[in-house]
């Protein structure tokens, strides 16, 4: 078979396998510990959220196990899946249907984001994020999820039924304890396990095939195609939110996916392995980082809090500027 045709399916299976693998691993593990009588909010707080970032973590982990050039997909897919989780994700969905803000969220779990998303980027300043930084980002996880659970037993009781509701629709709440039933649940995680691996390693090596292919840097691949690709759970999820005309949990399900994937993909990836950064990305795509960071917080700080179809389409212009510049500069270079 042709190399560039074989490269191509194993690329476009590979997404089918990560996300396949997320959606296995998240309705098994969420069954097995709603029959154990975990409370459904720590599963919404923990599988569920987890479960989204699943395959950036896996993708970057093997990216940046098998080193060299191909480690730049590993940081290019969490940066460049923190930009899409806004700029086209949120865009998208403001552009359908304007987004209702809690004022909670914005002044609590988004500044929060803002400040890990300042300390990231200083702790890449050097070209690099060692084992200690990915201690001191593991350590923040623990402490973030042990907050969103504390933080969810003092909301109102009409809130806190909202967000059970969600979380149940998305695991569908099974509480039989037959030995089948049990076994089905194993094998769930299990088939989402392997095709987690098969896909992230599938995905990694067909996307540094087609990057030098056509020349492009594994950078490039990594925070485009990648990390597109790798945000499409958050995309249902906030799509589906905002059906239901629950756009806090569209924006919050974004603001915690982004906080997952600097706390526990950064974390547990350079934890095993020092994470190098090229320095090339501290002119454009870390600062953009920031910056599509807080410009929804700017678009939604006046009262009523509404993301309109207007600041949609904002920060999607932003986004398909950004990918031009990538394609057409020059600037990033393979390594």
């Amino acid at each position: 078979m042709n190399p560039l045709l074989l490269n191509t399916l194993l690329f476009l299976a590979g997404f089918a396998l990560l996300t396949g693998g997320a959606e296995f691993l998240v309705r098994g593990s969420s069954r097995l510990a709603i029959r154990m009588k975990v409370p459904m909010v720590v599963i919404g707080l923990t599988i569920v959220a987890f479960g989204t970032s699943l395959p950036e973590l896996m993708v970057s982990l093997i990216a940046n196990l098998q080193g060299g050039s191909a480690a730049d997909i590993a940081i290019g897919n969490v940066v460049g899946s923190n930009i899409a989780n806004f700029a086209l994700i949120l865009g998208v969905v403001a552009v359908l249907r304007p987004v209702s803000v809690e004022r909670q969220l914005l002044f609590r779990e988004y500044p929060l984001m803002l400040i890990v998303s300042l300390v990231f980027f200083a702790m890449a300043w050097d070209g690099s994020i060692g084992r200690i930084e990915g201690i001191i980002f593991f350590l923040g996880l623990l402490g973030f999820t042990y907050y969103s659970y504390a933080t969810s037993r003092t909301l109102p009781s009409e809130e806190q039924d909202e967000l059970v509701g969600f979380v149940a629709n998305t695991v569908e709440d099974r509480k039989q304890a037959s030995p089948a039933v049990f076994a089905r649940d194993i094998t769930f995680i299990v088939i989402g396990i392997i095709g987690l691996l098969i896909g992230a390693n599938w995905l990694v090596t067909s996307s540094t095939f087609l990057a030098r292919f056509f020349g492009i840097s594994e950078l490039v691949i990594g925070l485009t195609l990648v990390a597109v690709g790798t945000s499409l759970p958050e995309l249902a999820t906030s799509a589906v939110a905002i059906l239901r005309k629950e756009g806090d949990i569209a924006l919050g399900n974004l603001v915690g996916s982004n906080l997952f994937n600097m706390l526990a993909i950064v974390g547990i990836t350079s934890i095993v392995r020092d994470l190098p950064v090229p320095l090339s990305m501290r002119s454009v795509d870390f600062p953009l980082m920031i910056v599509i960071s807080v410009l929804p917080l700017l678009l939604v700080l006046r009262k009523p809090h509404i993301m309109n179809r207007w600041n949609g389409a904002i920060m999607l212009a932003i986004y398909v500027a950004y990918n031009v510049w990538l394609f057409t500069s020059g600037n990033i270079q393979p390594t």
